[in-house]
């Protein structure tokens, strides 16, 4: 008898992300919305990436994973997992970020009531380092109600200051139906996102962004999206080009031109930037000086980067840890935690700016929480840095150490896909295009 097809298939690509694994995969297995698989593809990681995954679908029969044997970037392990996905929805997710149990749930109810094919939701950033600021992906172009994407959002994302900036970080719940001949492009290794949500539209899809807040976005040096090269904006600009050429919509081609000197203009500024880390000063000082629209943008990285350093440096001479009490009675930060009409903590847009200024708070010092309810285990996940006292790291973690060992013990071969049978028991695949998982 065939398994039953669940409601929704995240899938996670990675590499080297063994160190933020656990917290990634524990958010999904802790989503309220549990008729779901995970599909995780090993980009070939070099650290312990795929011990900790094996550890991880060793304890969980809705987890499915694939170890590929060579790295070929974010956009091919993705379409990997896309190919295995059996959901009627499937949900992108990074492998180094965390949501809380309620997203999925909640955007799938949002989904079905807007008869909408793409729904996604704004990310609060978080992370280890020192925070200038708290802040959303989004910004203050989150909407405060659940808004219907154009064309022209996407096209001009990030390049029309009155529209919505950076759609292509957002992690959507995608019907899977769209999704049968559509992949991400393995040409692109930075904006392949927003490449793909941008032919769905043109495919027929509809897109929304919901007023709601509850994917936490781990921002840290490593990370691919920080990593811009002139190539990658090379690569930007003869996609769009290709799209261009393909559909010859007269909508598309307008808009298509002003995100292309966009994309010209910050090529340019990458190129400056590469002279820059080359030592190459005279060459920059060069290009600096015959192109002024790189004046603002080289002040804004050197005010950045003072921003950070003054920081980081404040944060290392008042780092006594505080305590915050979580709960319906307590306290966080000075706030109280934001709640919605029937007392369930609060993910909406309005609520967004509070959890960012607290992941802030956490990032700049250790923070152990007292937990007295269930409203301050739901705000937990809320701020990811955030920890009870005496919890050194979250559960998976602690779960996964004693499966890594197990696993190197038990001899798996490095190039197995793992996932469970009909009855639980660990299945194992050697093929390289096996689909089955």
């Amino acid at each position: 008898m065939a398994e039953p097809r669940p409601q929704i298939s995240v899938i996670m690509a990675t590499r080297n992300a063994a160190a933020h694994l656990p917290l990634a995969i524990r958010a999904v297995l802790a989503q309220t919305m549990a008729d779901l698989e995970l599909i995780i593809i090993d980009d070939a990681s070099d650290d312990d990436s795929w011990a900790v995954i094996r550890a991880a679908a060793a304890k969980d029969p809705r987890i499915r994973a694939q170890r590929r044997p060579r790295c070929g970037g974010p956009a091919r392990a993705r379409n990997d997992a896309l190919g295995l996905a059996r959901g009627d929805w499937v949900a992108i997710c990074d492998s180094d970020d965390s949501q809380h149990p309620r997203r999925l749930e909640l955007m799938l109810a949002a989904a079905r009531d807007l008869g909408a094919d793409v729904v996604a939701d704004d990310l609060i950033l978080f992370s280890e380092r020192p925070m200038v600021r708290g802040e959303t992906i989004l910004g203050g172009h989150a909407p405060q109600h659940a808004r219907a994407l154009t064309l022209k959002d996407l096209v001009l994302s990030g390049v029309d200051p009155q529209g919505i900036s950076h759609i292509g970080y957002l992690k959507p719940l995608i019907r899977n139906q769209l999704l049968r001949d559509l992949r991400y492009d393995p040409a692109l290794r930075i904006g392949e996102d927003h490449d793909l949500y941008l032919r769905l539209l043109l495919a027929g899809a509809t897109m929304w962004v919901l007023p709601m807040a509850a994917y936490l976005y781990r921002r840290h040096p490593a990370s691919v999206s920080y990593r811009n090269l002139p190539e990658d904006l090379a690569a930007q600009i003869h996609a769009l080009d290709g799209l261009v050429a393909q559909y010859r919509r007269e909508e598309l081609t307008l808009h298509a031109g002003i995100r292309r000197q966009a994309l010209l203009r910050r090529q340019a500024q990458l190129e400056l930037a590469r002279e820059v880390r080359s030592g190459r000063l005279g060459r920059a000082a060069w290009r600096a000086a015959m192109c002024r629209d790189h004046w603002p943008w080289v002040l804004s990285v050197l005010r950045n980067r003072l921003e950070l350093k003054l920081v980081a440096g404040i944060s290392r001479l008042w780092c006594r840890p505080q305590r915050w009490r979580l709960g319906r009675d307590g306290r966080a930060g000075g706030m109280s935690l934001p709640r919605d009409s029937a007392g369930e903590l609060d993910l909406s847009a309005a609520a967004a700016p509070i959890w960012a200024r607290l992941c802030c708070a956490a990032s700049r010092r250790r923070i152990d929480a007292e937990v007295s309810d269930a409203l301050g285990m739901s705000a937990l996940w809320m701020v990811p840095m955030v920890r009870p006292p005496g919890e050194q790291s979250c559960g998976v973690a602690a779960e996964t150490r004693a499966g890594v060992a197990a696993g190197r013990a038990a001899g798996l071969a490095e190039g197995e896909q793992v996932a469970r049978d009909n009855g639980g028991r660990l299945r194992r695949h050697m093929g390289r295009h096996d689909t089955h998982g």
